[in-house]
């Protein structure tokens, strides 16, 4: 262990680039206040917000093995440039410093390098030089020690020196999505501007692209950030507008990072996306970001996906405070598609005739770089914030869902046949009517004769309107619904069990629609089961077998709608659903050579600037 008085920051030779790697970010107000995401301290250290610190008497200890401030290094070995890396850190007063490697697979901790450090001003502190990371797997970290009273933390990064490396010369366009959400859109902007284009190191790295299909946003006032009013053509339209827009100017920008409209990120995650991206070996890398849950943010719905004829989350319902599943992230897996709330590509793999394809929303985000075909990662840090897709369920997804996930299934993958797309929309369907959802049913049997009608239909119908008509189809949950909510009734919902006898004899009379009246619940009391209260999301034909009347409920924005049992109804769907499965079988042969011949002019420049009339919202 050595002993360092103000050791002067590293300076690079001639033939060197210095890059920074990644920040050590701490809790804020604004963004994230799970301390364990960021550091552990002990009860002689705390952190003050206010000033964006530690504060930490003696034997004060900062632990840094979490989820934003842990160094993946097997990633940065496998995917970059960088071999060894450097520590510097801002601290006052007298500290111990330890370098510490986690092996993510015996998670056993080894001690790879300590100094102490003195240091009577708030200044940066050159702390650790020229470690070689090929040395370890897993992940490194730092552990701070206050050895005196009144010491200080204030922040610190990693970095590396590189031989004979060109730093990245041109910027990033941000592209950000969005339809009347002008809460969520004018913070994160505020926090851009603030923090990447506002401060010196970063300001020419990033320039926003905010494409507004809602044409509800104010002008902003900063030459970087750039709104386009667009015709409403679901995110897809939107994405694919800012594409357009980024290519006009390709020379000037190296990667696109999409970004969804309501999430919560912090700007670090950019920087470290385009720290990353300048020393990586492939050019033609991707990242995706996680998806933390954002009323339980130390949750991770998924890091990363694979689409197998369904969606397959990677590491899902993770908690991140625990820094055995920060080691489990580091293990990587094949990704396929990662969701475009946070989602980074370079512009050399995109050009006029290798745009998004118009689903609208939904699936467009797995159909793009399955197309596209290149190297996905994540990395740990590299995260936003979103509100849970369950809490954002409406019947109208429905309709995305199932039309596009059919055709995305005709366009990609030859083993997905005509029974295959029959079992797939009727097991939705009818599952639907079961519920007594009959109006969700009908969205969905929309969705599939939508298909039916092939890519011309698609080119030809206004996206707009289109939007406007499912939405007057579904379902709509209100504060003001038509059954009185018990939250008895919802958790015996999310009790109910039955063996296999009885969920054969309930699959036989088509969930009580072949039942006699008199064997239906009769009592009429708020606590007995004439009517259910159902989740909104995970329901059951179960729930609702022998009601007469169902509430769905989504407990967390405290909406609902009530459904009533209908013969008449349900045999209507069941009909329509056997009509829809026999047109399948005579049309699906040309109907999947019709979609598959018609990609490349609906993924092209052309067709998308008179599907988005350009020239009437430029």
């Amino acid at each position: 262990m050595s002993e360092v008085l103000v050791n002067p920051i590293f300076n690079s030779t001639n033939n060197q680039t210095t890059i920074k790697l990644q920040n050590i970010i701490l809790p804020n107000l604004d963004i994230c206040t799970v301390e364990e995401l960021f550091l552990r301290l002990n009860s002689k250290s705390v952190l003050n917000y206010e000033g964006n610190t530690v504060e930490l008497k003696k034997a004060g200890i900062i632990h840094f093995d979490t989820y934003f401030n842990s160094f993946s290094i097997q990633k940065w070995q496998q995917y970059t440039k960088v071999k060894t890396i450097d520590v510097n850190l801002y601290l006052k007063g007298k500290f111990k410093v330890s370098l510490i490697n986690i092996n993510y697979a015996t998670q056993f901790k080894k001690l790879v390098d300590q100094k102490l450090i003195t240091n009577n001003e708030c200044q940066e502190i050159s702390v650790f030089s020229n470690i070689d990371i090929s040395l370890y797997k897993g992940l490194l970290y730092l552990e701070i020690e206050a050895l005196e009273n009144n010491c200080l933390f204030i922040g610190g990064y990693f970095q590396t020196n590189i031989n004979n490396c060109q730093k990245l010369t041109k910027k990033m366009a941000i592209i950000i999505c969005t339809y009347k959400r002008e809460a969520y859109i004018y913070k994160n902007i505020n926090l851009i501007e603030k923090i990447l284009l506002n401060h010196p190191s970063t300001a020419d790295k990033f320039e926003v692209f905010v494409i507004d299909n809602g044409r509800t946003l104010k002008d902003i006032c900063n030459l970087k950030i750039h709104l386009i009013r667009n015709k409403n053509a679901g995110g897809s339209g939107g994405y694919t507008r800012g594409i357009i827009e980024v290519l006009n100017r390709k020379s000037d920008f190296s990667h696109i990072i999409f970004m969804d409209d309501d999430v919560i990120i912090s700007p670090e995650v950019f920087e470290r996306i385009y720290n990353f991206q300048t020393v990586a070996n492939d050019e033609s890398l991707c990242i995706g970001g996680s998806m933390l849950k954002l009323d339980d943010q130390y949750i991770q719905h998924e890091n990363g996906a694979i689409w197998d004829k369904q969606v397959i989350r990677l590491k899902p319902d993770l908690d991140l405070r625990d820094i055995k599943n920060v080691l489990f992230n580091e293990i990587e897996e094949h990704i396929t598609y990662n969701g475009w709330w946070l989602f980074c590509f370079p512009t050399q793999i995109i050009d006029n005739s290798k745009l998004p394809y118009p689903f609208f929303i939904k699936m467009d985000d797995m159909e793009f770089p399955s197309r596209l075909n290149y190297k996905i990662i994540t990395l740990n840090g590299v995260c936003v914030w979103h509100e849970a897709l369950e809490n954002k369920y409406s019947p109208m997804m429905n309709y995305y869902l199932k039309k596009n996930e059919l055709i995305f299934n005709v366009i990609n993958n030859d083993d997905f046949s005509k029974l295959d797309a029959i079992k797939y929309f009727v097991k939705f369907s009818m599952r639907e009517a079961f519920c007594y959802r009959y109006k969700s049913a009908n969205i969905v049997l929309q969705a599939v004769a939508d298909f039916l009608k092939g890519p011309e239909y698609l080119k030809a119908l206004d996206p707009e309107e289109k939007n406007s008509e499912i939405m007057r189809m579904g379902e709509k949950p209100v504060k003001n619904h038509e059954l009185p909510f018990i939250y008895g009734k919802y958790k015996e919902s999310l009790a109910e069990t039955e063996n296999t006898i009885h969920r054969w004899f309930r699959l036989m009379i088509l969930n009580g629609h072949l039942l006699p009246a008199m064997f239906f619940h009769q009592d009429n009391r708020l606590t007995k089961q004439v009517y259910k209260v159902v989740p909104m999301q995970n329901y059951r034909p179960i729930n609702v077998f022998r009601s007469r009347k169902a509430l769905y409920y989504n407990l967390v924005n405290q909406e609902g709608f009530a459904v009533n049992f209908s013969r008449g109804k349900f045999f209507k769907i069941l009909s329509k659903t056997i009509f829809l499965s026999l047109e399948i079988l005579v049309k699906y042969p040309q109907l999947k050579q019709k979609y598959r011949d018609t990609l490349p002019e609906m993924t092209n420049r052309d067709f998308w600037e008179n599907y988005l009339e350009i020239h009437k919202y430029s």
